[in-house]
């Protein structure tokens, strides 16, 4: 996630609100570039280097992996846990050797200025107290002509139809509980 530095010189870290318990890992590792980064796939070309901020178990990852593919893929997050689920699923589609799986922490990006052409990040941003400096330091990393593709949620504008009894209440507790653990809802 990300962390802060306080008035007071403690750190701050932003708790990532879902958790990373099996049933959420297995929750995100369903999702794939086709329905979670649509808009950037007709920007992909064979050999471009992509990072991929946030990866979780990288089902996302391993998708942009072949789109770019044999240009350089890292896979960052912050959770062991995620990182786990990563390389297993990087195994089980044969990409291990293509795919750096690393920890890291999206408001300092352990890369030199312009190592990328692409920086990608899906359901990132709601989970920071700092949205926007996370976007500067993706823009660090990617070089002048690169892209930066970002897809977020934003809570508060979030609709159903019909809407079932409770779904009020629960945006409400939601956002309460994601803002107390460092992140905004509304990043996206």
């Amino acid at each position: 996630m990300s962390s802060e530095q306080l008035p007071d010189g403690s750190v701050e870290t932003a708790r990532y609100t879902h958790g990373h318990s099996a049933a959420v890992l297995s929750a995100h590792s369903r999702r794939g570039a086709a329905d979670s980064a649509a808009y950037l796939l007709a920007h992909l070309r064979a050999g471009m280097d992509l990072l991929d901020v946030g990866c979780g178990p990288a089902s996302i990852t391993a998708d942009l992996a072949e789109r770019v593919a044999p240009g350089r893929v890292v896979a960052l997050d912050a959770a062991a846990g995620a990182l786990e689920a990563a390389r297993a699923t990087l195994r089980e589609r044969g990409l291990s050797e293509q795919v750096e799986v690393t920890s890291g922490d999206v408001m300092a990006l352990p890369f030199e200025d312009a190592s990328f052409d692409v920086v990608h990040a899906h359901q990132v941003l709601q989970h920071l107290a700092d949205p926007v400096g996370a976007l500067a330091e993706m823009r660090r990393v990617t070089r002048p002509g690169g892209i930066v593709a970002v897809r977020d949620a934003v809570y508060s504008a979030m609709t159903w139809f019909p809407e079932p009894a409770g779904m009020e209440q629960w945006r409400s507790v939601y956002m309460a509980t994601a803002r107390a653990n460092g992140g905004e809802p509304d990043a996206g």
